[in-house]
């Protein structure tokens, strides 16, 4: 690792700063905010030193998506809702404008957003496995289930931010057995941490992953054989539905629950009234989500997401869900309730330029945790909670910094040095 002396006193506060924002919404997300201001403080002595990024569409596009929010308060019956909401995606202004003002040291900002999410999920995923352990006296028991693993946030996300951490950890260079066992330790505590947070959209990246991996080989090193893995992990994947059983039993029931869904979807939504099965929530909501969009094409508005989603739960009789106020189970719907098909398309085409962005430049691991995003937001609501939108929002940062001349990066993280 480079020695911090060579740094000034404003590229070490820079990199601290860095470090921490990470550090602390793994580890405490309630307490982000300060953090994010000393962020922006620690990066003012670096808006004239530099060059600004050469394509800004990125930032603009977020700033963008973030207005459509602010405007839709306006035909909002509930303000404070709205408003309270507001505050949470400010995010969506903040990092673009970072990204827009930050001339030199993104180096610095992506190795110590890096090493703070490393470092900060390694903490997360020890100590709650040692407590977990230390409760329960053995390897099961409540403390292992999804709802009280981890430290202070929803599974969902926490088994997120841990795989993007390994995604991280497996891009950088560390040197010797030594290097390679820390990583396949760090991989262990992240399946173990997976497995027991029991998040749907943690399983469905990383099946993603392992799908990337060889494809992404295959287009970069144009070698088809790599192709071959993917047949393999077909095989693997019929294997564990016949040889475990709860795999094979929720495998069945969802096929069963997506076939009779299919079948009538109103004699479906009649049937299933208050039935709280995962994929029954899932298709219920979704099917309601999908019409409220099409009843409100641009919207309800932020502030009323909430009164729109429990007016139709009521009208077909849900009353479970309108007590749990369960929210649309998709990122799309939700924004569509809230903004309308303009905010859905906006959404959309942020996730293409971040794939499209990341593939160009050959950046693997902001090419994974796009796409990692993109396909989350199809099964949870992953952008209403502030640490999904500042983890989103930390990303895009990163991945527009790609577009600068001076930050080159490939597969190994290779980043010049005349970024300053």
């Amino acid at each position: 690792m480079t020695s911090l002396s060579k740094y000034t006193l404003a590229e070490k506060g820079l990199l601290a700063s860095s470090f921490l924002m990470p550090f602390v919404l793994v580890i405490r997300d309630q307490l982000i905010p300060p953090f994010i201001l000393l962020f922006f403080l620690t990066t003012i002595p670096l808006w004239k030193s530099g060059k600004r990024l050469t394509n800004l569409v990125l930032p603009i596009t977020l700033g963008i998506f973030y207005l459509l929010h602010v405007i839709s308060i306006f035909y909002s019956e509930d303000w404070n809702y709205g408003g309270q909401d507001l505050m949470t995606k400010l995010s969506y202004l903040l990092f673009p404008l970072f990204a827009i003002l930050l001339k030199g040291g993104r180096k610095l900002v992506y190795n110590g957003i890096v090493w703070g999410l490393i470092i900060a999920s390694g903490i997360s995923m020890i100590f709650s496995l040692v407590r977990a352990i230390v409760l329960e006296g053995g390897l099961s028991g409540t403390a292992f289930q999804s709802n009280h693993y981890g430290l202070n946030m929803h599974a969902s996300y926490l088994a997120l931010l841990f795989i993007f951490s390994g995604v991280f950890l497996w891009n950088q260079k560390l040197k010797g057995k030594t290097g390679l066992l820390i990583k396949m330790a760090y991989t262990g505590l992240i399946v173990i941490s997976v497995f027991y947070l029991r998040s749907l959209g943690a399983f469905i990246c990383i099946a993603l992953i392992l799908m990337i991996l060889p494809v992404w080989k295959a287009i970069q090193d144009r070698n088809w054989k790599w192709y071959l893995l993917l047949p393999c992990y077909a095989v693997l994947f019929l294997l564990g539905i016949y040889l475990s059983p709860k795999i094979s039993n929720d495998f069945q029931t969802s096929l069963s629950k997506v076939g009779t869904y299919y079948q009538s979807p109103e004699q479906f939504l009649l049937d299933n009234k208050n039935n709280t099965e995962s994929n029954t929530v899932r298709l219920v909501t979704w099917t309601l989500s999908s019409r409220i969009l099409r009843d409100y094409p641009f919207g309800g508005g932020i502030g009323d997401v909430k009164i729109i989603l429990e007016k139709y739960y009521r009208s077909y009789g849900y009353t479970y869900y309108v007590h749990y106020k369960l929210n649309p189970h998709n990122q799309y719907l939700q924004t569509g309730i809230a903004v309308g098909w303009p905010g859905v398309l906006i959404l959309l085409f942020i996730f293409y330029r971040m794939l499209a962005l990341s593939f160009r430049k050959k950046h693997l691991p902001l090419f994974i945790l796009a796409a990692c995003f993109f396909v989350s937001c199809l099964f949870e609501s992953m952008l209403e909670r502030q640490v999904g939108v500042i983890a989103f929002s930390m990303t895009l940062m990163l991945t527009s910094f790609l577009s600068s001349d001076t930050f080159v990066s490939n597969q190994s993280t290779k980043i010049e040095n005349n970024d300053q």
